[in-house]
């Protein structure tokens, strides 16, 4: 378990999620067994349904995996106000791997903010998409290149961003040595680990993997989890959050640290006092609360619940979902307080402790809240708090 610890560096975290675990091409992938079409339209549409076969309205599949062959993949004319490149792929069903579907074709949209969906690289892919009222859409970069094993069945390399997901940190499935029928090679511009890859020159030839099945389970406790199709466990939950803390810190807290400390715990039992007359106390009297001034008054009344909610009053008393940093900065004209003559500086600088708050993902809420105090002669000052994600709140 990760301890408190302190980060002498500020930081951006992006997740990412949905990113395909083998994006580069194989010697299978190199034949063409169909055209790709890549036309190019002028005239923008509203919507690609009018381009696709509709399968009937009352169909809304949750979620249908099949190992598919290619058959086309054709550019769709460029939507209104999409940053997406649209496309009508239809591919031959050969073998069903979850949920179900009538027919032995398929046709669906796949989007591709980079250009032509990698998928359509390979001659054969486990693919994963979901209806909305009768028309197929791509879960988008979900697919995994599959092969032929020498047992007849199929089976794909590891899948190393999908083991790598924190929701499958404690994940039963173990990638095995895996028998293919063809030797499965990629080019070695990105991950392959040993000893699941076999290094030969430029090349990396594909040792360990797992059949489809497992495949497929790999990516609904994944990604797919994580998009909304699946309910998250509280173990996975709390895997999501260990994530995202930092390594241990090398050196032990300062002196300075430990008085941060001492007062962030007085800080904690604020926010929990009814009336909160000491968060009063010991806030300025107005906000920054993710990128607005309030005053602490309309703070408290419209959104302390908002922002400080259940999640995070839970995760603020444990030591191992904190961290704690250090900086000077410099503000101009934010300060509306009686406390300003007693806020400390360091030469034309202000000094800033912040404290960051790692909590839960659910409902794309901010993995990482930010405390930010003011440091003054009668002791730390709250001066804001924010989000490390694209939330707005306080609106």
């Amino acid at each position: 378990m990760t301890t408190i610890f302190q980060v002498t560096t500020a930081f951006i975290v992006t997740l990412l999620f949905g990113c395909n675990n083998q994006p580069s091409d194989t010697t299978n992938s190199r034949k063409k067994d169909a055209e790709i079409s890549n036309s190019k339209t002028s005239e923008l549409v509203d919507t690609p349904r009018s381009f696709v076969k509709n399968y009937g309205v009352n169909d809304s599949n949750r979620l249908f995996v099949f190992v598919g062959e290619r058959v086309s993949v054709e550019q769709l004319p460029p939507e209104r106000h999409s940053m997406d490149n649209g496309f009508k792929a239809k591919y031959a069903i050969l073998k069903k791997v979850y949920g179900n579907f009538p027919e032995d074709t398929i046709e669906f949209v796949a989007y591709d903010h980079y250009g032509t969906p990698h998928f359509s690289k390979f001659k054969n892919v486990l693919l994963y998409v979901s209806a909305d009222s009768g028309i197929y859409y791509h879960q988008k970069y979900m697919y995994n290149d599959v092969y032929k094993t020498k047992d007849g069945r199929w089976a794909g390399s590891y899948a190393v961003d999908d083991y790598e997901h924190p929701y499958n940190r404690h994940t039963k499935i173990k990638p095995m040595k895996i028998d293919f029928d063809e030797r499965v090679v990629y080019l070695t511009n990105d991950k392959y680990p040993k000893p699941y890859f076999k290094t030969v020159g430029d090349s990396a030839i594909a040792i360990y993997g797992n059949y489809v099945e497992e495949l497929c389970t790999l990516k609904r406790t994944g990604v797919l989890t994580a998009r909304g199709l699946f309910e998250v466990t509280a173990e996975q939950e709390e895997d999501m959050v260990e994530s995202w803390q930092p390594k241990a810190p090398k050196t032990p807290p300062s002196t300075d640290d430990l008085k941060f400390l001492a007062f962030w715990r007085t800080f904690v039992a604020s926010v929990k006092e009814p009336g909160l007359n000491n968060f009063r106390n010991i806030a300025l009297d107005s906000l920054m609360i993710c990128d607005r001034l309030l005053s602490t008054g309309d703070f408290i009344n419209k959104c302390f619940g908002e922002v400080i909610d259940d999640e995070v009053r839970k995760r603020i008393i444990d030591k191992t979902k904190l961290e704690y940093t250090s900086a000077e900065v410099e503000f101009t004209n934010l300060f509306v307080s009686n406390a300003r003559k007693e806020i400390v500086k360091v030469g034309n600088q202000y000094r800033l402790r912040q404290m960051l708050v790692t909590r839960s993902t659910k409902n794309d809420n901010p993995p990482t809240v930010q405390f930010d105090f003011i440091e003054t002669k009668k002791g730390y000052r709250l001066y804001g708090i924010d989000h490390s994600w694209f939330k707005e709140c306080c609106k």
